[in-house]
């Protein structure tokens, strides 16, 4: 793939005339990155690159009929550049606007430094409660009333920028983490169409972390280790809701579900119907 500096020669020849225009990367691989650049196509005041982490990543999005990013951009012309052509082609502070969508990569300090406006992350799971990995499974296993995503920016650590939205929706009773997963790519890019207009001027209203915490929200990172305990249902020690809800809690298309173990000790696999 090449990397080209059509987009910088371009700029810069519109801020000599005097037309200076915001100049937004947006960072992903998925569906939901392709709907983010297809908002940012209408918008008359961007110019758009984008950063591809994985041209074939496992898409589980809800919109069918969206490409991945790397076929959109390539049917499109959109300009595409890896991490470090970014780093050799914009100084510090040139860039506006930054959109991490669902992006497979982590962004370090000197690329977060490009962007004037900083970068805003889509997290799959809502903060503090949910950091790290495999949110809406952990949102499911301890019985979350609430599921959603979270819109903030990216800083040095993992899931701890300031928080700009918490975009929220009920769990209901037959949600699996599928269903979890999919109603949050929906809210997260709705949002996070509202709030770019806000971002690009400047006029985003976020809170720490902190701030969430002292009004009584748990904070709680997780990795992949702290799921696989939950994933073998004991039978005999669960009650129904329990082994209900830890079903929920793993059926995920293409992903290991809950399961008991028989008398053999081999594993018993678990779907959840209703």
């Amino acid at each position: 793939m090449e990397y080209g500096k059509n987009l910088l020669k371009k700029n810069r020849e519109e801020e000599k005339a005097g037309y200076v225009m915001n100049k937004v990367i947006v960072f992903g691989d998925l569906p939901i990155a392709t709907k983010i650049v297809q908002y940012l196509e209408k918008m008359k005041d961007v110019e758009m690159g984008v950063v591809i982490g994985n041209e074939r990543p496992h898409n589980n999005d809800p919109w069918k009929n969206v490409p991945l990013l790397i076929d959109y951009c390539l049917e499109k012309n959109i300009e595409m550049y890896s991490m470090e052509g970014l780093l050799e082609t914009y100084k510090t502070g040139e860039l506006c606007l930054g959109l991490s969508c669902r992006f497979s990569k982590i962004i370090k300090q000197p690329v977060i430094n490009l962007f004037d406006k900083g970068i805003i992350n889509m997290h799959g799971g809502l903060l503090p409660e949910f950091a790290g990995l495999c949110s809406v499974n952990q949102t499911l296993i301890h019985n979350s009333k609430l599921g959603g995503g979270t819109l903030h920016y990216i800083d040095e650590g993992i899931d701890t920028g300031d928080i700009i939205r918490r975009c929220e929706f009920e769990i209901e009773d037959n949600d699996t983490a599928y269903s979890v997963f999919q109603k949050t790519q929906v809210v997260l890019e709705k949002n996070l169409e509202e709030i770019i207009p806000l971002a690009i001027r400047g006029k985003v209203k976020t809170k720490t972390m902190e701030q969430y915490i002292k009004e009584g929200h748990e904070s709680h990172y997780y990795n992949k280790k702290d799921l696989e305990k939950f994933r073998c249902i004991e039978l005999k020690k669960m009650t129904e809701k329990e082994i209900e809800l830890r079903v929920r809690a793993f059926d995920f298309p293409g992903y290991e579900p809950a399961y008991f173990l028989d008398s053999n000790g081999k594993k018993v696999y678990l779907r959840y119907h209703f």
